[in-house]
């Protein structure tokens, strides 16, 4: 099977990103994000989620769609899971 350009891409992320698990951070993303679901951008492997730290807000209908479109969704989320890190260090930062 050939494999797209997206699969490639979220493979080889996937298989970078780890398997960090933080309480704190899940605490923090709830409390920013209360009526939305943390989805894992890079999924799971044989069922343990990747890192907690590469996750997005999303609601039913985007969760279903990241679930059937894994390769697509992460590459399109990318950028929010970014910004979310960002903010995530900033209030980090201010909290010094």
């Amino acid at each position: 099977m050939i494999q797209t350009t997206e699969d490639r891409i979220y493979n080889n992320l996937k298989t970078n990103v780890g398997f960090h698990r933080s309480k704190k951070f899940k605490k923090w993303f709830h409390d920013e994000y209360p009526d939305l679901q943390m989805h894992h951008v890079f999924g799971s492997y044989t069922g343990i989620k990747t890192s907690d730290l590469c996750s997005v807000p999303v609601d039913d209908k985007t969760h279903t769609y990241a679930e059937r479109h894994k390769s697509e969704f992460a590459i399109e989320f990318l950028p929010i899971m970014i910004n979310i890190m960002q903010k995530r260090i900033i209030c980090l930062e201010n909290e010094r």
